[in-house]
């Protein structure tokens, strides 16, 4: 029979235009799959998910996760992809942390979040410098952490910031005349008080000899006799609220009015169980975060994160997470995916080589407040949150 023939039959013309009819839809949606397979955004989420600070990392987990909820699918080029986060626990060691970047390398991630801690974060940078992936930490802060590659952003202020931020507060609105930095023999409150001192002194304010102490009840009155000889109007001590409370306690029992600034360590609201709140009176903290997330914020977009924070904790299936609210460094890990996506944007590309340098000029206001970078990385002008006590609570200064 002629070919010509066989296409004039009904039955198999109808047969034909249904077999092309199948055809193209199964090409349709086959092509459809290809290319949204292809159209993923590798975001990857290194800190710690295991031992005693899981909860850091489940904090970065959940606000990540709840970004990309947010952001997906986003349009980049010209396409819509979807943003695909890929989370590994470095256990909060420099060894894992360092073979844990290797793995994300070989995932394709195109940014990183993280890790966790200093010593974590300066393991991991080198690796992924090499193939020039950012790095956006939203909790380390060690400053030195910086200097290591090109690849690194911080989210939040370094430690230098934090007080070179107390300095600028001393010296703007305090302006004393005769000030004492004391520290509480810990490691952390001696290289804060440290630098501070140097901050003042480039300041043109110079300090009495600080004092290092470890203070309690016993020897609390004859440390206090000593402020009372050396006579300050101001006395800086970073420790914590009960230590505060311990030593202000006894320098208002014997009369010495000087005026008290602490730091993160020294607020807290169970001070006013452990002090008369009239010798607490004036006491003033200045805290390392900004306005829009320190204490007894309103402000839309913190309180708006946190409740859809908590919303989608309780919608996740994981069982294994513990925490029930978002940490402090939350917020951080939920804008790092933002400005990601912002520097993308900018660049009309998803590669790495292509948007790092969007990154580095990125200005973008985010929950964390305005977020910029200098030439290392570090946050341009990070605020701080000034309170003090008064009338028996803390408020904003």
């Amino acid at each position: 029979m002629n070919s010509k023939r066989i296409f004039l039959i009904p039955v198999f013309k109808l047969s034909f235009l249904f077999l092309m009819f199948f055809l193209s839809i199964y090409l349709l949606v086959n092509l459809q799959a290809c290319e949204s397979k292809q159209r993923v955004i590798k975001i990857g989420n290194q800190s710690v998910l295991s031992g005693e600070y899981k909860s850091f990392g489940e904090n970065q987990l959940v606000s990540i996760e709840l970004a990309a909820s947010k952001l997906s699918p986003v349009r980049i080029g010209g396409f819509d992809y979807e943003i695909q986060i890929i989370t590994k626990d470095d256990e909060g060691n420099p060894e894992k942390a360092f073979l844990i970047a290797q793995e994300m390398i070989d995932e394709g991630v195109a940014g990183v979040i993280g890790s966790t801690f200093d010593g974590t974060t300066k393991a991991s940078i080198p690796v992924y410098d090499e193939y020039n992936i950012p790095v956006i930490s939203p909790s380390a802060q060690d400053p030195e952490i910086s200097g290591i590659g090109n690849n690194f952003f911080r989210m939040l202020m370094n430690n230098e910031q934090k007080v070179e931020n107390i300095a600028e507060f001393i010296k703007n609105e305090i302006n004393p005349q005769k000030i004492i930095l004391i520290n509480n023999q810990e490691e952390y409150s001696i290289g804060l008080v440290d630098y501070l001192k140097q901050v003042l002194s480039d300041n043109g304010i110079e300090t009495l000899q600080p004092m290092s102490i470890k203070i309690n009840e016993e020897d609390a009155g004859i440390i206090a006799e000593n402020l009372l000889i050396e006579g300050p109007d101001t006395i800086f001590y970073c420790a914590s609220y009960n230590e505060v409370a311990t030593l202000i306690s006894r320098v208002r029992e014997i009369g010495l009015e000087s005026k008290f600034i602490t730091e993160t360590l020294g607020m807290d609201d169970n001070i006013f169980v452990l002090s008369n709140a009239q010798y607490l009176e004036g006491l003033i903290a200045v805290i390392p975060e900004p306005p829009s997330l320190a204490d007894y914020s309103q402000d839309p977009k913190a309180v708006s994160f946190w409740y859809d924070f908590n919303n989608y904790l309780n919608r996740m299936d994981d069982t294994d997470i513990s925490i029930d609210g978002p940490g402090p460094y939350a917020p951080y890990s939920y804008d790092s995916v933002f400005v990601i996506i912002e520097a993308m944007k900018k660049a009309n590309s998803i590669l790495p080589q292509d948007y790092i340098d969007e990154l580095r000029t990125i200005s973008y206001d985010g929950i964390a407040g305005h977020i910029e970078f200098d030439s290392i990385g570090d946050r341009i002008n990070p605020l701080s949150t000034v309170f003090v006590v008064k009338d028996g609570a803390w408020v904003r200064y």
